[in-house]
């Protein structure tokens, strides 16, 4: 393998990192469950209440 191969390897994997890291989750770190949109337009998780800003909301 050359060095060239590795460093594309190494590129594309911090691309794929980035961008994950910089979309909206998707589901519930703590259940899995989809997020939701909730009452005041944010993504929140209607199992235990979960927000990705970390606060939560009464369910």
């Amino acid at each position: 393998m050359a060095w060239e191969q590795l460093l594309s390897i190494y590129r594309d994997a911090a691309d794929e990192q980035r961008a994950e890291r910089d979309s909206p989750p998707q589901a519930c770190p703590q259940d899995g469950q989809p997020l939701e949109e909730g009452p005041d337009g944010e993504l929140f998780c209607r199992f235990d209440g979960w927000r990705p800003d970390g606060s939560y909301i009464g369910v």
